[in-house]
């Protein structure tokens, strides 16, 4: 399954206001990852929201890399429960995007597994 979007024009969006309000889901974010996860501008494009969620993913990466226990403070499932997996224009891009990146690591980081979850092996 892949969560990437063909990417669609949108002129209707132009007109209007810049948001600056930060996402939802940013009130559970520690507070040095939050500094990464910025909101999408009401006037921005697909294409930028896209990048804007690929580049929050990066962040997030590193941040478990970083803090391998904070794994057990189950951020992600904390940061799905106040995301809109359904929406539709820059939301949807941005999700998409951050998606998109968390599944090619795991995907990279699968194929170094063997079947019983071990590295050095391969599960294909």
């Amino acid at each position: 399954m892949s969560v990437k979007r063909p990417f669609r024009r949108h002129d209707d969006a132009a007109g209007q206001a810049e948001s600056v309000q930060e996402p939802s889901f940013a009130v559970c974010l520690p507070p040095r990852l939050r500094l990464y996860c910025m909101a999408v501008p009401a006037n921005a494009s697909d294409q930028e929201a896209y990048r804007m969620g690929r580049e929050f993913a990066g962040h997030y990466i590193a941040h478990v890399a970083n803090h391998p226990c904070a794994a057990e403070d189950s951020l992600l499932a904390r940061m799905a429960e106040h995301a809109d997996f359904t929406a539709e224009g820059l939301e949807g891009e941005y999700w998409a995007g951050f998606f998109s990146l968390l599944e090619e690591a795991v995907l990279s980081a699968a194929e170094c597994l063997d079947a019983d979850g071990k590295a050095g092996g391969y599960i294909h």
